[in-house]
This record gives C-alpha cells, structure tokens and sequence, in this order.
C-alpha cells in the first residue's frame, strides 16, 4: 500500500467518529478490501467455519483494526454474513470470487460485480450512467454522499467506494478520471435498469413524476399525466438505452391517459 492510501485510511478512521454516514462505507482501499475478502474465505475454509477479525487478519496479514472497520460495510453489501454477533462467513459469491480469482481475477470480479449492483451505491452508479455517456467522479462522489447521508469528513471513504465500485468493472474510468458504464452482461434486470435519472443525478423511480411519487389509488384514477423525456443527443439513444426507456415508459401502463412526448431539444455545444 501506498505512503498516500495509508494517510488516506487513517483520515478516513479519524474523520468517522466524529459524524457518521446512514450507510456503510469502506475505510481501506480497494486492494485492501479484496484481501480482508479474500482472507475471509481463507479462515472460514471456504464458509464453514464462523470466523473472528482476528482470525482473517492473521490469515490476510492485515492489522486486526483494518479488518474490523471494514467489517460493517462488507455486511452492509452482503460481502460478509454475521450468524451471531462478532462472527462472520463470506456470502456464497464472496468464496467463489475468492477461489477463481487465483486464476481469473477479470472474469472473477463478476461475482462482487453482481452483489454490488444489488447494493445502494451499486444502484446510484447505475442511475447516474443510464442516460449519460460518462461521468465526472465528483458528480458520482457527490450522489453517493447525498444517497448515504455522508458528511464532509468521509471525502475518503467515498473515494474509496468509487475504487471498489470500479474494480468489479461495473464501471470504468479512464486515464482522465472520467467514468464510464461498464460491464452489465447478464445483470440487466437485477440492475433495474428501468430507473432513469434527472437533471441533478437523482434518480427518478418508476412510480415518480418530477421528484414526486404517485400515490397508489392515482394509478387507477382518471388523471392524465404528460411525460416529457429530453433526450440531448440521439446519438446515445441505442438501442440498449432505448429498450430501458421503454421498460421505464411501460411502468405507466396502469395510469389512465398517459400521453409521452419524445421531442430533441437543440444544445448548445459550449456547455
């Protein structure tokens, strides 16, 4: 690890006590997340043994300590299961990840890449890039805080959910920092991929009309409801996106008089 990763970690410990997120986050980086994972499945024998931290930080070869605050978020993602309290066993996908990564580690990483598409920040990366060719991390940073009601101090944690999130693959950044949608093959409808997003980022849920859900009994009452989709660039409307837009505009199905207006609106190509 880093001289720079390790001031990170501690900033991120520091910080945590003083105000903490609704939700788990990480407090080590990547590389050290997948060890703690790994080690896990070491020290339980492949999920039959409940272990201790202390156990996985021996088998890892990492400080009890890192192991211990991680253990929340892990649990939190369904990376780890706790059938009594201080003990834990790695989640079925967790050990296989854990077996093939010795000798596939791209192809292994598909099997945290579908337990964080479950999970919230999961769900937040892919609300963010489904109608965005890319992404500026602050923006990600930024919805992720906003989703888990993170303070200013857990800067680092988040940086560090975002290097989690990139490493399953399910999304890509480039050597620019920009990021990107990555790989979705076979977990499209575990993704929900029929919720779209809104002009700052948060997502608009299929029984949402401009931030605000429909009560139920309006789904079978006589209203009328006009949805107006701006699409910037029809170049992005694959057909990947188009059949998204699709699932999403057939949730209205059951509201009575439902008219949908798709119109291009002119950019300004400076902006």
């Amino acid at each position: 690890m880093s001289e720079n990763e390790t001031i990170k970690e501690v900033e991120a410990k520091a910080r945590s006590a003083k105000l903490a997120a609704e939700k788990a986050l990480p407090r080590s980086s990547v590389e050290t997340l997948v060890r703690i994972i790994k080690g896990y499945a070491v020290a339980s024998n492949g999920g039959e043994a409940e272990v201790k931290f202390k156990d996985v930080a021996g088998a890892a070869g990492i400080n009890p300590t890192t192991v211990s605050s991680n253990n929340r978020f892990l649990e939190e993602s369904g990376i780890l299961i706790m059938p009594k309290y201080g003990y834990y066993v790695p989640s079925e996908s967790a050990i296989r990840f854990a077996r093939e990564s010795a000798w596939d580690e791209n192809g292994a990483k598909s099997h945290l890449r579908r337990i964080v598409v479950g999970c919230w920040y999961g769900q937040v990366a892919i609300q963010n890039l489904a109608l965005r060719s890319s992404l500026r991390k602050s923006d990600l940073r930024k919805s992720l805080a906003l989703k888990c009601g993170a303070p200013e101090g857990d800067s680092n944690a988040l940086d560090f959910l975002i290097d989690f999130i990139v490493y399953t693959d399910l999304i890509v950044v480039d050597e620019s920092g920009v990021l990107t949608r990555g790989n979705l093959d076979g977990i499209e409808k575990q993704a929900g991929l029929g919720i779209l997003t809104n002009g700052d980022s948060s997502p608009i849920m299929e029984n949402e009309v401009e931030g605000q859900k429909l009560p139920e009994q309006s789904r079978n009452s006589n209203i009328s409801i006009v949805i107006h989709l701006h699409v910037n660039d029809f170049d992005e409307l694959t057909p990947d996106h188009a059949n998204r837009l699709k699932q999403w505009i057939e949730s209205f199905d059951e509201v009575k008089n439902t008219e949908i207006q798709l119109e291009q609106k002119a950019v300004d190509s400076s902006e």
